[in-house]
């Protein structure tokens, strides 16, 4: 993005006052979404394997939870899409604030913050927004008017390239006000010891909230499956709520809400425990299932780690 020269100002104003720090896919699946739908208010060329790049940029990004993709095929005819500026109030900047706003609320409940902390606080993701819509707008620029031929393997090269940017900016967006963000380092500055005890203990309750509830509902299908006892379903509960994994807490962990994605996780921190400890608690006629499973979370990390359910690796 250029950003003009008022915006960098505004930036550079934000960060000087919080005394911040800077803060520094497969090609063509089978699972892609191809649709007919035009963008809204645009005619569209009848040519279905044609496809703009640029006007389905905000559509991979901000309405496909997860790691989906989905493609609205067709020439867009007229106008490019609009490039949403850093100091724009719709689009990628509303979408960063409205992450940050829900994030403070979620502070607020956890510690009572004073007037002044909670200035601190916006200013801090206002200027993490700027940032991050600067960083949008580099890459949607990027592809603006660009069209490609999906019937065509450069086509299919570059709509790999997409997918890779839009993933980046995915990640991108679900790190928006985290570690290395003005936000994360004002946070720690900015509450007292107290404040910073209760926000630790209620995100670690509300990851716990989460785990459990997927760990249950994985154990249910284990149970249809193998016929646990109630021994070895509370040595399984037991062993996975121990090994409990770092679940993002914030609304732009949306995945976590993919059935098949909360169960996948669970079978992968299965994959995790001492084989010997499980094994020593089924039958063998359960093993050779529980097996399966264990095998088929492990080779599901990668795709689970794309989906932005976890801070980090699991």
């Amino acid at each position: 993005m250029k950003a003009d020269g008022y915006g960098l100002r505004q930036v550079g104003f934000l960060t000087a006052l919080l005394h911040g720090v800077a803060v520094a896919a497969p090609a063509w699946a089978v699972d892609d979404e191809v649709t007919a739908e035009p963008p809204a208010g645009q005619a569209v060329a009848a040519q279905p394997h044609q496809v703009d790049l640029g006007a389905n940029f905000d559509a991979n990004l901000f309405e496909q939870h997860g790691n989906g993709w989905v493609l609205r095929s067709g020439v867009v005819l007229g106008r490019r899409p609009g490039r949403l500026s850093a100091s724009g109030d719709t689009g990628t900047a509303a979408r960063g604030r409205s992450l940050g706003e829900k994030r403070l609320e979620r502070i607020e409940t956890a510690c009572e913050l004073t007037a002044a902390q909670r200035r601190r606080l916006q200013l801090a993701i206002e200027s993490d927004v700027r940032r991050f819509v600067a960083e949008i707008d580099a890459v949607r620029d990027r592809y603006a008017g660009m069209e490609v031929n999906m019937n065509d393997p450069a086509g299919q090269k570059q709509w790999h390239a997409f997918q890779q940017d839009v993933q980046r900016c995915r990640d991108a967006m679900r790190g928006l006000f985290e570690t290395g963000s003005l936000f994360s380092t004002i946070l720690e500055t900015t509450l007292d010891d107290e404040q910073r005890r209760c926000l630790a203990a209620e995100q670690a309750e509300r990851r716990s909230f989460h785990w459990r509830s997927m760990v249950l509902e994985a154990l249910v299908k284990l149970d249809d499956q193998l016929g646990l006892s109630t021994r070895q379903h509370d040595l399984l509960e037991t062993e996975l709520l121990a090994h409990e994994p770092r679940l993002r807490t914030d609304e732009s962990a949306l995945a976590r809400d993919d059935q098949n994605l909360r169960r996948n996780l669970v079978f992968l921190v299965l994959s995790q425990i001492d084989q010997k400890k499980i094994r020593a608690v089924v039958t063998d006629r359960q093993w050779p299932l529980l097996a399966v499973y264990r095998n088929q979370g492990q080779a599901m990390r990668s795709w689970i780690e794309q989906q932005g359910v976890l801070e980090g690796k699991p």
